[in-house]
């Protein structure tokens, strides 16, 4: 599995422009905090996440086994163990310790399979005007404005 993903993720630093993959590469411990948080957030916030889980029918084909509680916790952990692959496969890199090399890519594949693992959550969100209620912060009872779905699916594509 590392052999084949570090083969794809040389594939796409060859078939970018020059520079443009060590750029990105360079925000993946900033995306590996941010996924820290929203993975510990669906243990602190479960309902929230709970809120936007697809019913079973949901667009006339949703039969996902298990229920929403698993899955928001099965994600949280994926999350968390993903962010924290890019964090410390970025302080390994500062450390000089290339043993790790293969964290973060590895993280950040896993990563890339979750987004897209939940993307029918975000799609249900978007569609069915689900609201994630219970989040801290000062709007955390309204809904989400469609300008930010439009932001954090340009985010999740990065």
């Amino acid at each position: 599995g590392t052999a084949a993903l570090t083969l794809a993720f040389g594939a796409l630093e060859r078939a970018l422009p020059d520079g443009w993959f060590a750029k990105w590469r360079g925000t993946w411990p900033i995306l590996g905090l941010v996924f820290l948080i929203a993975g510990m957030a669906h243990f602190t916030s479960h309902e929230a996440f709970e809120a936007i889980y697809p019913p079973v029918g949901t667009w006339g084909i949703w039969q996902l086994p298990g229920s929403a509680k698993f899955h928001v916790a099965w994600t949280g952990v994926a999350e968390v163990l993903g962010g924290a692959g890019l964090v410390g496969g970025a302080v390994a890199d500062a450390l000089g310790v290339t043993s790790l090399r293969w964290l973060k890519p590895t993280a950040a594949a896993a990563l890339f399979g979750l987004t897209l693992a939940v993307t029918p959550a975000n799609i249900y969100m978007y569609t069915h005007g689900a609201m994630m209620i219970g989040l801290p912060g000062p709007a955390a009872d309204a809904p989400i404005p469609v300008e930010f779905h439009y932001a954090r699916a340009a985010a999740q594509a990065v």
